[in-house]
């Protein structure tokens, strides 16, 4: 793909995420060739009102397509419903999952729109993204929820699990790395943080409460983009932590969770990936410190640090509250959830046992 290069200084894009979409679909659309002004204006717009999270999802499907077409030597834009029918059969029989065939399509019918093009969907490429549905019945893949006692019959009353969110705490050493990392990771299970949120979070958000809790101040997540931010709780548990982290690193305003060497991040907090990356490491050393004393079964390890990842944190929170019989409407306000389908999904090994059905047949049985 060639880069395009901007035909007008006074609506080049601030941001190096937009303006890089802004090169890469002009050039996929349009190759050397300017667009006109109002398509250049149209896609500005258009790429600078959604989240980067998304911008780069779209990105990297265009990327998919581009590589598809060019080894039929096809432009890559405009793709028909032809090319983009036998693109989604290609990665269907190639094991890709619904999920992210069901995102390609949306991304390329997202652009074609946005730049004014045919669209590339049509009654047969519909037919065959619901037939690729219908034989996909792989479950969805979801993030292991890291719970604060572990999966316990009893959450208020039960001693916590060898693998669970205390236990790994307590585990954590208190080098500085360390007080940093448990400071991160319960702030990040209490409040119920996207690894976004969770970066970002400055030490002038945290506002303490008379009984030595604190909310926390958030301006800005996935589905808040206008910025009109929001709160979350944060336990006397974690801000102990975050105390022990703030004397030690001397911070007194700004991040909270800043790379220990300047040389990792640039952006003054830590970069987005290196959530996952720290609590996979601590549960691993957690774990297999547990596995030598035999306490912990080793070869149950490598399955487990495979399906966590940043969002462990806010799966364990979800599911959490399941279990303590919180209502939904009171966790979708809390974790700022917008509809109730994705933290029912998350905890749906436990919703049966929750509902006013169970409680009334264990009085009956």
């Amino acid at each position: 793909m060639t880069e395009y290069t901007p035909i007008s200084a006074d609506i080049s894009p601030k941001n190096a995420v937009v303006d890089d979409a802004r090169s890469t679909i002009l050039s996929a659309a349009f190759g050397p060739e300017p667009p006109s002004y109002e398509t250049e204006r149209r896609l500005l717009s258009w790429s600078k009102s959604i989240a980067p999270n998304t911008l780069r999802a779209i990105l990297s499907d265009l990327r998919i397509v581009e590589a598809f077409q060019s080894a039929r030597h096809q432009p890559t834009l405009p793709v028909s419903p032809l090319d983009l029918y036998s693109l989604i059969e290609q990665r269907a029989h190639e094991g890709y999952s619904k999920s992210s065939i069901d995102r390609l399509i949306a991304s390329m019918v997202t652009l074609h729109a946005t730049l004014e093009l045919p669209s590339p969907a049509d009654d047969n490429l519909r037919w065959k993204q619901r037939e690729i549905r219908r034989r996909d019945s792989r479950p969805r893949e979801q993030a292991r929820g890291l719970r604060i006692k572990g999966d316990v019959e009893d959450i208020e009353k039960d001693a916590p699990l060898p693998l669970s969110l205390l236990s790994l705490l307590e585990s954590i050493p208190d080098d500085p790395a360390g007080l940093r990392d448990r400071a991160m990771i319960s702030a990040g299970y209490d409040a119920g943080l996207r690894r976004s949120e969770l970066v970002r979070v400055r030490l002038e958000h945290i506002h303490r409460l008379p009984q030595g809790e604190a909310s926390l101040f958030i301006p800005r997540s996935k589905t808040d983009q206008e910025g009109e931010g929001a709160t979350a709780w944060l336990s006397s548990r974690t801000l102990q932590h975050i105390d022990a982290w703030v004397e030690k690193a001397d911070i007194e305003d700004g991040y909270l969770f800043r790379p220990l060497s300047y040389r990792v991040s640039g952006t003054g907090h830590l970069a987005e990936g290196s959530v996952s990356s720290i609590l996979k490491e601590r549960l691993r050393s957690h774990l297999e410190g547990l596995a030598d004393e035999g306490e912990f079964d080793r070869s149950q390890i490598g399955g487990i640090i495979k399906a966590t990842s940043a969002h462990s944190l806010r799966i364990g929170v979800d599911q959490d509250m399941i279990a303590a019989g919180v209502d939904i409407g009171a966790i979708m306000h809390g974790l700022r959830w917008s509809s109730p389908k994705q933290p029912l999904s998350y905890a749906r090994h436990l919703v049966p046992a929750t509902s006013k059905l169970a409680a009334k047949m264990r009085g009956i049985t």
